[in-house]
């Protein structure tokens, strides 16, 4: 077993509001403790990761690609004076936040807008799809120019995702995973029709978003069942494009080790990547351990949650 105690006082010394953490290696949990009662944890943009592997299912299914463009899965929505830099975004761009946009759209206070929750109101065209507001942004970059993280690309991939495969991403990946590991439907975030918003706003306990991690650890079987393939495994964790922090503190190093397909890589173990989210909700995917670390917290300055993994799990893994 693993000793999870040196992390524990880490985390109590320094007032860390780190709500559960969980290790894994070989499948099994080597170290669990709960700080909190609050068990179904807003997970927010690890949500991404598992947009990302419905993407993945979808391609290894040979129904999507990712050369696939939004411009071509949307002409009946597009409207007639979108940006002409549009068709050139790729799938590959929304998956790697290329897509040419300099600001983060569809964060928290886009989507109130879309909902009517303001006294700001957006048209009603606008209101009912989202997509209208997403082809509409400003495009600072051509695509695949610049990084640029925000949940417009998620958002318009998932969309994506459900055309070709005729259901939301969460009943997809319910289909094609969750169900098979004994995870219930959890709750997931939908837009005004009902799509699932799949950049945020995903509710799992942590021993099922640790799920996600062993699945990759593991090059993309679970407990000896293969789901996805290891080609596409391999690809959405490896560096695709450089990354820029967007801690709030502006000091999280882990967030500038680079960028995968909605996965960051890792400063503090080079071999490794990670799901992440808003206030420190981490599944960080260690490969060559076949190991996990998650981590679900309420803590605004991440970068200190991040050393202690690696200065008190990490060497026991």
């Amino acid at each position: 077993m693993l000793s999870l105690t040196d992390f524990i006082n880490a985390i109590e010394e320094n007032d860390l509001e780190v709500d559960a953490v969980m290790a894994i290696r070989n499948d099994t949990i080597l170290g669990l403790h709960r700080f909190s009662d609050d068990i179904y944890h807003n997970v927010f943009s690890v949500a991404k990761s598992h947009l990302a592997t419905a993407v993945g299912f979808a391609i290894d299914e040979e129904k999507l690609s990712l050369d696939d463009k939004p411009i071509d899965a949307f002409a009946d929505i597009i409207p007639d004076d979108v940006d002409p830099r549009w068709n050139d975004v790729t799938l590959y761009n929304l998956m790697t936040m290329t897509s040419g946009h300099g600001e983060p759209f569809l964060m928290t206070s886009d989507r109130k807008k879309l909902r009517g929750e303001t006294a700001e109101k957006l048209p009603e065209a606008m209101m009912d799809e989202w997509l209208i507001f997403a082809f509409t942004r400003p495009m600072m970059y051509e695509p695949g120019e610049k990084f640029s993280y925000g949940n417009l690309a998620p958002y318009v991939a998932g969309r994506m995702l459900e055309k070709v495969v005729g259901m939301s991403v969460c009943d997809y990946l319910y289909k094609k995973f969750w169900r098979r590991v004994g995870t219930e439907k959890p709750r997931w975030d939908t837009d005004s029709k009902g799509h699932t918003f799949p950049a945020s706003d995903l509710f799992l306990d942590i021993v099922d978003m640790a799920k996600l991690g062993q699945l990759y650890a593991s090059g993309g079987t679970y407990k000896g069942i293969r789901f996805l393939s290891e080609e596409w495994v391999k690809k959405a964790g490896a560096f695709h494009v450089p990354s820029s922090s967007i801690n709030p503190a502006g000091n999280a190093i882990d967030e500038e080790a680079g960028y995968g397909f909605y996965f960051w890589r890792n400063y503090g173990d080079e071999n490794s990547y990670r799901c992440y989210g808003r206030e420190a909700q981490f599944v960080i995917i260690m490969p060559d351990k076949n190991a996990v670390v998650a981590v679900q917290s309420m803590q605004h300055n991440v970068q200190p949650v991040m050393d202690a993994i690696w200065e008190y799990i990490f060497p026991q893994i």
